[in-house]
């Protein structure tokens, strides 16, 4: 039997202490349980022979008279005894009618200091009372009943993990954190949380209880506890236990397996509205930048993104791919799309930036501080690096980016969003005039002519942009299969330099020097003529739409 006199007398230095006026009596009573009155209704929780412990909170509001008619309920349960621990906020009258009826009913009332920890008293108890097995499963048991609480008694998800991080944070006495896929912070018990990344030496981890729930566990500067909260969809969180203060044992994973499973169900259906919530803005934004709403439908839009009609602006479009040509669409692509997606995420807004099949469009907002040279440059080395990791990845895919025009005001966005469209649909043919194959961040302000030059659809009109010339060239080539008019844009992409044309064709610079003549005897073209070269090269320009068309 353990009664109430053992736990004063333990030498585990618990820091409890006996008071009220009848410091002795009830001391001998026998302590079967112990239960947090945490509702008013907890006597039908209750057994027989628990010492509860209590802030009185939940009677605060209480008049004198129903808190006297609470505790004659529990009084019938032969409660062992009661541990307070007190608050500023509770009515002072409530801790005299306490004391003044346990008293008469010689019920022992001990008190703890306001920073104590109530879990590490029922842990220490129940270890007291019961064999490890019964002890295990009565804190699971005890602490399902509070975490359940919390997700009836609370409508608010966030707050709700939040409740559950703090708890759990008071039930282990060491810090509880939530880290995305990616290892941000989700939510913590810490105002500042330490970085996570999962290491090498992770190791499966499993306690000697009965548990449905998979720990890992690490060492960094800390030993870690990690669990992988499956969502959906393949969707994950990590909740990690830093075990800074205290050391886990078999009862503390008895008692996070509902914290656990409350954290999941909350983390899901926020993820399952947070889906709904993005397809819903990811519509809108699509469709503003589409141009298919009514000037009203945008102003709604622009008002739930944040968009002025003085705002400078412009669209940014990264696309994805295939290098084979084949497999556009697939669920890999897609799949590929999704990782590119929250690696940009990291650079660039969440609030501007939307995807639709293999692409993922950004709009910027012009930023004072950033001029428009820097901010092309911060995209040529995003793509550089989003590039990269989709080669590691062996993705096999093209990661390209089209820049639209500044506008301003968010009823332009379209116009941008085109831009940005055009300069991606024609990229192949921009590499191909100014000689980088390996191009991938065209924008569209830079194109000069070729903007213009896009708009033409009919063939006939184009080509009246072509020199005389360069038609006889072509003509020239197209009868003989040669390579004259390949030679020709290689020499005007490098200066009009024999050697480096030679480089990049792979031949000698004589052959390039032989082709050059017969260049100039079939067309008469004077390379030394600026204005006759100027039109020479967007006749080039218009050849290669052509062979779009």
């Amino acid at each position: 039997m353990y009664t109430v006199k053992d736990l004063l007398e333990s030498s585990e230095n618990l820091q409890i202490r006996l008071i009220g006026k009848n410091l002795g009596g009830g001391v001998d009573r026998e302590i079967k349980g112990i239960r947090i009155i945490e509702e008013l209704d907890i006597k039908k929780y209750m057994v027989g022979g628990e010492l509860l412990l209590t802030s009185l909170k939940v009677f605060e509001k209480m008049s004198e008279e129903m808190f006297l008619f609470h505790l004659e309920e529990l009084n019938k349960k032969k409660i062992s005894g009661f541990i307070i621990k007190r608050n500023e906020s509770i009515p002072s009258y409530l801790l005299d009618t306490l004391f003044k009826f346990c008293e008469e009913n010689h019920i022992p009332v001990l008190e703890i200091s306001q920073n104590q920890n109530y879990f590490r008293i029922i842990k220490y108890i129940l270890g007291q009372i019961y064999s490890k097995e019964a002890a295990n499963r009565l804190y699971f048991v005890s602490m399902h009943d509070i975490f359940s609480g919390i997700l009836l008694n609370e409508s608010n998800l966030n707050v709700a993990i939040e409740k559950v991080l703090i708890l759990l944070n008071k039930m282990l006495d060491n810090p509880v954190a939530i880290y995305s896929s990616d290892y941000d912070c989700y939510a913590s018990s810490e105002e500042e949380p330490v970085s996570f990344n999962i290491e090498n030496g992770l190791k499966r981890y499993i306690p000697e209880v009965i548990t449905k729930q998979q720990y890992f566990i690490q060492k960094r500067e800390y030993v870690e506890y990690i669990n992988k909260m499956q969502l959906f969809d393949g969707r994950y969180f990590y909740l990690v236990i830093t075990e800074k203060n205290n050391q886990l044992n078999d009862i503390d994973f008895a008692g996070m397996e509902d914290a656990i499973l409350t954290l999941q169900f909350a983390l899901m259906r926020l993820s399952a509205e947070e889906e709904l919530d993005k397809k819903y803005q990811k519509d809108l934004e699509y469709q503003l930048l589409a141009g298919t709403l009514s000037s009203e439908e945008e102003d709604d839009v622009a008002n739930i993104l944040g968009l002025n009609d003085t705002d400078d602006l412009r669209v940014v479009t990264f696309r994805l791919l295939p290098k084979n040509k084949s497999g556009r669409f697939t669920s890999e692509q897609l799949r590929q799309t999704e990782i590119v997606e929250k690696e940009l995420l990291r650079n660039l807004s969440k609030k501007y930036t939307t995807s639709n099949t293999n692409q993922i469009i950004y709009i910027y907002k012009k930023d004072e501080q950033i001029s428009n040279l820097q901010f092309r440059l911060g995209i040529e080395e995003l793509q550089k690096i989003i590039q990269n990791n989709l080669d590691k990845r062996s993705a096999d895919i093209d990661f390209l980016v089209g820049i639209g025009k500044n506008v301003k005001g968010y009823s332009a966005l379209k116009e941008s969003f085109s831009d940005s469209k055009t300069a991606l649909k024609y990229i192949h043919v921009i590499r191909k005039i100014i000689g980088d194959e390996d191009k991938s961040v065209v924008d569209c302000s830079k194109l000069g002519f070729f903007r213009t030059f896009v708009k033409i659809s009919d063939k006939e009109e184009l080509l009246s942009y072509v020199p005389e010339s360069l038609q006889k060239l072509y003509e020239f080539d197209k009868q003989k299969n040669g390579e004259l008019v390949d030679t020709l844009e290689c020499f005007l992409n490098n200066k009009q330099s024999l050697k480096q044309t030679s480089n990049k064709l792979f031949v000698h610079y004589r052959t390039v020097s032989y082709r050059l003549e017969k260049i100039k005897e079939i067309s008469s073209m004077d390379f030394d003529n600026p204005t006759e070269i100027l039109a020479v090269r967007n006749g080039l320009i218009i050849y290669r739409l052509i062979e779009t068309m």
